[in-house]
């Protein structure tokens, strides 16, 4: 079989998009092995998330998934992605976006895609803490000092995060170990993203992330807004708009002030085919 897709990326956080209304019942198991093999990118066509979405009535209901098979509830980048492409194939440039857990607003104008990403949750139980709290979490980690990590929080967008404040930036190597170790650690229940933080100015962060099932990527749009919002919250920043420095790029994050989060940035459309994996 035959399936269409379009390979979109937002910051060099690359997607494989695949409208699920072109599938009869049954014909397509989003098994591990399939996610797997769409995903990889010697062997499929390569991305750091697949998106499959169906259009219901208005709505979009998407569900993402990780390179290793695993489902993740929301991806801030991705949603960008489909605010842009709903736009070219449907001409709605305003939509409500739907997952299992969660609504999402998503709007495109001629320059950037801005995604509601809502209010974020300190809540143990939302994010999957394990015997602790969101506040606590430092002290729980008991990281090296010379990492220079002076906060720690757990938030959950959608997805949960682990946002760790740093004095400078750490290299990739020792941010690729410990991510994979945190990204693993027995607190975190249902695993979790870590972003590696580092304040510049009042309205700028640098961070990179290693994402929960996909490792280290040049982008991560929940990480964005799971920073901006743990750096609001605790007053590392008082600016209500944070640009958010990763190594695939700027992203805006907006909170307004009921603490809505807005990501807001770029997105395109690379090619779009056809696969029979």
């Amino acid at each position: 079989m035959l399936i269409k897709f379009d390979k979109m990326q937002a910051l060099g956080n690359d997607f494989v998009m695949m409208n699920a209304n072109q599938f009869s019942p049954g014909a397509v198991q989003l098994n591990r092995d399939f996610i797997s093999a769409v995903c990889s990118r010697n062997y499929g066509i390569g991305c750091d998330t697949a998106v499959f979405y169906e259009l219901r009535n208005e709505e979009i209901f998407a569900r993402f998934f990780n390179p290793d098979g695993s489902e993740a509830e929301i991806c801030g980048n991705a949603a960008g992605c489909l605010g842009l492409l709903i736009k070219k194939r449907n001409g709605v440039s305003q939509f409500t976006l739907r997952t299992e857990k969660k609504t999402y607003f998503v709007q495109t104008t001629d320059s950037e895609i801005s995604v509601n990403m809502g209010k974020p949750s300190f809540d143990s139980e939302e994010i999957g803490l394990v015997g602790s709290d969101s506040t606590s979490i430092l002290e729980k980690l008991c990281l090296p000092d010379d990492l220079g990590i002076y906060h720690a929080s757990c938030v959950s967008v959608g997805n949960p995060h682990l946002v760790l404040f740093c004095k400078n930036i750490l290299d990739e190597e020792k941010i690729k170990s410990l991510g994979a170790s945190l990204e693993n650690h027995f607190l975190f229940g249902n695993r979790i993203n870590v972003s590696f933080a580092c304040v510049r100015d009042d309205n700028k962060i640098m961070l990179t992330v290693f994402e929960r099932g996909a490792g280290l990527t040049l982008a991560c749009g929940s990480g964005a807004c799971a920073t901006a919002a743990v750096a609001r919250v605790n007053r590392l920043v008082s600016s209500k708009e944070i640009f958010v420095e990763q190594k695939g790029g700027v992203l805006k994050i907006f909170t307004d002030d009921d603490m809505n989060i807005f990501r807001i940035g770029p997105a395109f459309l690379v090619f779009s085919g056809e696969t029979d994996l």
